[in-house]
């Protein structure tokens, strides 16, 4: 790709996207920056102010074979290892669902319903928590606005994701305040928490199984299946979410969920069903269904 010995940043950014674009990656030249971002281990702007410059044959080498696994569609955050949620580069890697932008809105509610309780002690379940992106962020911004009387369990079923969970919340120094429980949705939580819990978070598999193979290549080629199928119609895991988790919560306790675009009327009436006292269907910044939350009591 690269064949002269020395190179600079120019010619790796212009080669680069060239050759992204040439395996269909969108966004090409944001993506070659990135990389190289990455590789030199500066800001994106530094490029720029350093476009003349000529990169070291190893760091060319280094470029060079990131380029061709993002030209074979395995995502830039597996490449990299790091993707920023909340503000917060968060450790990532195949065992765990990349965050996406839009996790970003449960975060923006849950900060909302802790700080109506500010100053009592606050107990939080988040169920699937992957890379641990919803405690960390949650976590992280509550020490910071001053709250610290709150504890969060974070569980997953998947032990490979609890050790990254676990070294993103040591990183961002919440580790104290975010206990992870490998268990199955609620089977592995402590019996105490029953009638003590004041929030349920949740951000299950919530693609319908026929859709699977609709995904981008970035998608299904390389992040777990186990954290994408949702089952037939994509909503398996929110009966079990809510029947089991109505009996953790406290009274007046609240249930935050990410879905799918269409899930919002099916989830709504299940909510009611179970006799919730209140529930409402917010939605993305693209118009798109994206959250429920359901309040017992």
């Amino acid at each position: 790709m690269f064949v002269s010995p020395m190179v600079t940043i120019g010619k790796l950014i212009t080669t680069g996207s060239k050759y992204l674009a040439d395996q269909g990656i969108s966004n090409p030249r944001l993506e070659a920056e990135v990389l190289l971002s990455y590789i030199l281990r500066w800001e994106r702007i530094q490029l720029y102010v350093r476009w003349a410059d000529e990169v070291s044959c190893e760091d060319k080498v280094r470029f060079q074979n990131a380029l061709e696994k993002r030209g074979q569609h395995m995502p830039a955050a597996y490449i990299t290892g790091i993707k920023e949620f909340y503000g917060l580069e968060l450790a990532v890697n195949e065992n765990v669902l990349i965050p996406r932008p839009e996790t970003e809105l449960l975060v923006d509610w849950l900060l909302a319903l802790c700080q109506e309780k500010s100053g009592q002690l606050i107990s939080i379940i988040d169920i699937g928590t992957g890379s641990g992106a919803i405690s960390i962020a949650l976590a992280y911004n509550l020490l910071d606005k001053g709250h610290e009387c709150f504890h969060i369990y974070a569980a997953d079923i998947s032990q490979d994701a609890l050790k990254i969970a676990a070294q993103n919340a040591v990183r961002w120094q919440v580790d104290g305040k975010v206990e992870f429980v490998e268990s199955d949705l609620f089977e592995n939580l402590p019996h105490t928490l029953k009638k003590n819990v004041d929030i349920i978070v949740s951000n299950p598999p919530y693609i319908p199984t026929e859709d699977l193979n609709t995904l981008p290549r970035d998608i299904l080629g390389y992040e777990p299946v186990q954290a994408l199928d949702g089952g037939p119609a994509g909503l398996d895991f929110y009966p079990p979410l809510l029947t089991e988790g109505r009996h953790f919560l406290k009274n007046e306790g609240w249930m935050v969920f990410e879905i799918g675009h269409g899930q919002g009327d099916a989830l709504t009436a299940l909510a009611q069903q179970l006799d919730c006292s209140a529930v409402e269907l917010h939605f993305d910044h693209s118009g798109k269904e994206r959250m429920v939350i359901a309040r017992w009591g």
